[in-house]
């Protein structure tokens, strides 16, 4: 090589990262550059001349010397010992991982060759590390060329998930671990995941689940964990697959858990509950030989529920005490699940078939799930908690079940009681009225204020029973129209009615008519709205004076007041509650039926006194509407 063109070209070596050495036919370094002392130690002029074997571990050196020949009879530029692991020789005898790319060069001399030395130490140690990690992750992993998209290497574990040794997989394409129909799918999948820089996949973009095609052609639901990194210049994408097959399973057991449990509820008798259990036991566990035991004659769980499975290898099931040492029977006293995993250790006397593993599981005080299987074992904690669940709500179902017949039995004893009051009630108080006629005057005045009160009496309790409180719709009511209707029902010659203003509420006409005819009731019999009784007293007290209830509608309510003697602030709180009163005679049902109606309607009433000293009942957060003119009526 001419020396100014060499001059040039070693100006360009000094300026390489890398240490470059030229070595000529025979072997030895012609020249070195300032790089080689970093990576080995020696200054370059104590190179020059040298063997290139200088830089070549002892053990390695006579063998490199025939390698040295058989490249220099046929040079070409290709990295040397490609796929092994090269070292060098520095100058204090320690050894250094390195990576070497030979080029022949024509030199002032003949043919030269020229190597360049990268050391790959820290890139080794990195590899080691990754190799490390690569094994030691207890999933499948694969690693393949983000560009191509063909493995490059995968861990043992692959064998364990698709039954595909990891060397067979090198160099095939990512998508031979995917189903094989579904080629140009995954495909597209592991490209979009590339763009995206996704984490992890789950399923693909239709909501459909990612598999695994195994050497058998098994299909097995995968979650792909990936992550996209360069490794010596080569950028490389990693997946774990983990094996989602459990967790799959276990979503489709609560949405079986949940259906059911949707069933149970709607259940109308405890044998169809007890029918829904043992399939469910089936449908949620896949556990096909299921009993269930409800209680009978309060002595014994008497089976309602047993599923095919069970009567062909079990027979027909007996009855179990509810109380005493067999397993049944122990889970009812308990309340706890019991587990066997050989039903035949209890040595009980029981013929259970061919059943090993048990589970015994209380519905509260209503019976027993036993569910069985003919393998040591087959129970594990997962079946525990989900049996369990539904044992709960199975005993959830039937004890709405049990409220709901309460109820029903409840109901039924009001309606008898509500058709008493209605008829062999109000029978004799019909007689006692016309009985009434014949009688002397002041003997039938008190007659007829007792029977007057008993109607009273009847008329508040067929309200609670037959109509309650609920409020089935509002309508605008003209607030006059209704005072003068209800007041109509309960008048007397002692008692007069006063609108003192008018207008339009809105509120459910038949309720508001019972809350208006109880306060005026109250007004009429007892000289005010309060609940005590005192017609005498206060006759005394206006001199004789009829009492006036004066109503009347508010911009967002209306009132009902009188001028009788009132009532005590004290005893304002608690007139409203149910059987408070100070009269003998009286149920104290009147006013709080009147508190209930309101409530209903979402309004709120507050207790305290009119203008004129007596009481006032004020109800506020009803939609009013006034009318344009005031005016006053007096009936």
């Amino acid at each position: 090589m001419p020396e100014q063109p060499r001059h040039r070209y070693e100006a360009i070596c000094e300026a390489s990262p890398d240490a470059i050495v030229l070595v000529d036919s025979d072997g030895r370094i012609t020249y070195a550059n300032a790089r080689v002392t970093d990576l080995f130690g020696y200054h370059p002029d104590e190179l020059v001349g040298e063997p290139i074997e200088l830089l070549v571990p002892k053990p390695s050196r006579s063998g490199h010397v025939a390698q040295r020949d058989a490249y220099i009879d046929d040079p070409e530029t290709r990295p040397m010992g490609a796929n092994l692991d090269l070292s060098g020789r520095c100058k204090d005898g320690s050894l250094l991982l390195i990576d070497i790319s030979l080029s022949p060069i024509e030199g002032e001399h003949g043919l030269e060759v020229m190597a360049v030395v990268r050391d790959v130490s820290e890139q080794q140690a990195l590899r080691t590390k990754y190799q490390t990690i690569l094994e030691a992750v207890p999933d499948a992993v694969v690693v393949a060329d983000a560009t191509t998209g063909r493995i490059v290497e995968a861990n043992e574990q692959v064998a364990d998930l698709t039954g595909y040794e990891p060397g067979e997989l090198a160099g095939q394409h990512q998508t031979a671990l995917h189903p094989s129909d579904e080629e140009v799918r995954y495909r597209d999948l592991f490209e979009h995941h590339i763009d995206a820089e996704q984490t992890i996949l789950t399923q693909h973009p239709d909501g459909s689940d990612i598999y695994v095609e195994t050497r058998e052609g098994e299909r097995i639901p995968v979650e792909i964990n990936a992550h996209v990194f360069d490794l010596q210049e080569r950028r490389l994408i990693a997946g774990v697959f983990r094996d989602v097959t459990a967790r799959k399973e276990y979503e489709r057991q609560l949405h079986a858990l949940h259906e059911a449990t949707r069933q149970l509820m709607r259940a109308d008798d405890r044998e169809e509950i007890a029918r829904l259990v043992a399939d469910a036991a089936n449908t949620i566990l896949g556990y096909r030989c299921n009993v269930v035991r409800l209680v009978a004659d309060e002595t014994r769980l008497r089976p309602v529920a047993v599923t095919e499975r069970a009567q062909a290898t079990m027979g027909g099931r007996p009855d179990y005490p509810i109380t005493g040492e067999c397993p049944v029977s122990r889970a009812y006293e308990s309340g706890e699940l019991l587990r066997y995993d050989d039903v035949r250790e209890l040595e009980d006397g029981h013929d259970r078939g061919d059943a090993r593993s048990a589970l015994y599981l209380p519905m509260g005080d209503h019976g027993v799930i036993s569910i069985v299987d003919p393998t040591v074992g087959a129970f594990d904690r997962s079946d525990d908690e989900l049996a369990s669940i539904l044992s709960l709500n199975a005993e959830t179902a039937l004890n709405r079940l049990a409220y709901e017949r309460e109820l029903e039995r409840q109901n039924e004893r009001l309606d008898e009681f509500a058709s008493i009051l209605a008829h062999d009630l109000r029978n004799p108080l019909n007689v006692a009225y016309a009985l009434l006629e014949g009688s002397g005057a002041e003997t039938a005045d008190e007659i007829e204020r007792t029977l007057d009160r008993m109607r009273g009496i009847i008329d508040d309790v067929l309200t609670m029973v037959r109509s309650g409180y609920e409020v089935d719709a509002v309508e605008p009511l003209e607030f006059d129209a209704v005072a003068e209707e209800c007041w109509a029902n309960v008048a007397s010659a002692d008692a007069s009615i006063r609108i003192e203003s008018a207008g339009l509420f809105y509120a459910d006409s038949s309720r508001i008519r019972n809350l208006f005819e109880n306060l005026f009731r109250n007004a009429v019999e007892h000289g005010s709205t309060s609940p005590a009784s005192q017609a005498q007293q206060d006759a005394v007290e206006h001199g004789g004076e009829s009492v006036t209830v004066s109503v009347g509608v508010t911009g967002d309510g209306f009132y009902v007041a009188d001028d009788g003697p009132g009532i005590p602030p004290a005893d304002r709180d608690r007139v409203l509650e149910p059987g408070w009163t100070t009269d003998e005679t009286g149920t104290g049902l009147g006013l709080n039926i009147v508190l209930e109606i309101a409530q209903a309607h979402g309004w709120d009433v507050d207790v305290g006194e009119s203008e004129a000293g007596g009481a006032r009942f004020e109800f506020t957060g009803v939609r009013t509407a006034a009318y344009d003119e005031s005016f006053a009526v007096e009936t």
